[in-house]
């Protein structure tokens, strides 16, 4: 069977990779990174329900979109894919605004020659807080366990063997709680994550309204969330273009101390007041700087 696929066109100003290695997201599964090859793998459970595998990567004219599992693609699973993927990868932002702002800047000129300021995020809002769900109080390691078990519970792949999407959150919401603790083995974010599935199934809550929401607005709105907090709220406001609200976790305080502190831990208080400066692109600045010292 031959694969088909279909090309994203993307501006002067995006970076596959960059976008790609701009966060742990692709160590969770269902996303997979073939560096080798520069595949971004996902597997993805359509509107219609069918679990599909994609393969993305860069290409002369854009992003090629690949389903090594399927021989032809209507029209519509195509426009729906190629959202999927646009979100995945921002690609959609215009960063042209941030780079001006960071040429004021000394030392940040290296984000506009790199391309660097998206961020690689799920195809849904609630896969997004799921995982940021999933990072409080714990390791990373840790946290690559709870979203591969969270995983195994999704829809599988009818071919390929281990292979399932995201479970939806109507899913989650259909499963005994006792059960779904068991299997995610997430501790008291079990019960956390499955009062989310479960009100998002009854429609208690909105998160395609949530979308639409200004950056405080959508803040609080995932503040009110149980298991979210400053950091939380923070990081998935990030992730999704509210860059003014800052996300500070062990990372941070890392990152903090080696770059910009002489070595000496500092505390919430002073990582606040040093992106102060950087306005409302403050939480971005302060991620580009963590990922930047990570590859350090």
């Amino acid at each position: 069977m031959s694969e088909v696929g279909f090309v994203i066109p993307t501006a002067a100003q995006f970076d596959f990779e960059r976008t790609v290695l701009s966060h742990g997201w692709l160590m969770l599964p269902p996303f997979s990174w073939q560096a080798e090859s520069g595949t971004l793998g996902y597997v993805h459970q359509s509107a219609a329900g069918e679990v599909l595998r994609l393969q993305i990567r860069a290409a002369k004219d854009g992003l090629r979109v690949q389903l090594p599992d399927r021989a032809q693609i209507t029209p519509n699973l195509e426009t729906e894919l190629a959202s999927a993927v646009k979100r995945m990868l921002n690609i959609d932002w215009d960063l042209s605004a941030f780079y001006r702002a960071m040429a004021a800047h000394a030392g940040y000129q290296w984000l506009e020659a790199e391309r660097r300021g998206r961020i690689l995020i799920a195809p849904s809002l609630w896969e997004d807080l799921a995982k940021v769900l999933l990072t409080t109080n714990c390791s990373w390691a840790q946290t690559v366990n709870m979203c591969h078990q969270l995983c195994q519970l999704g829809a599988p792949h009818p071919t390929v063997e281990d292979c399932q999407a995201f479970p939806t959150a109507q899913r989650i919401a259909a499963m005994d709680f006792e059960k779904f603790a068991e299997a995610v083995r997430a501790g008291y974010r079990s019960a956390y994550l499955f009062e989310l599935a479960r009100k998002i199934a009854d429609g208690e809550i909105d998160l395609d309204a949530w979308l639409a929401l200004d950056g405080d607005d959508f803040y609080q709105a995932v503040k009110s969330l149980k298991g979210f907090g400053d950091y939380a709220a923070g990081t998935i406001a990030r992730m999704y273009g509210r860059f003014d609200k800052i996300a500070i976790d062990t990372a941070a305080h890392a990152m903090f101390a080696e770059l910009h502190n002489g070595g000496a831990k500092g505390s919430e208080a002073d990582i606040k007041a040093h992106y102060e400066r950087f306005g409302r692109w403050r939480g971005l600045v302060m991620w580009m700087d963590i990922m930047r010292h990570y590859e350090a």
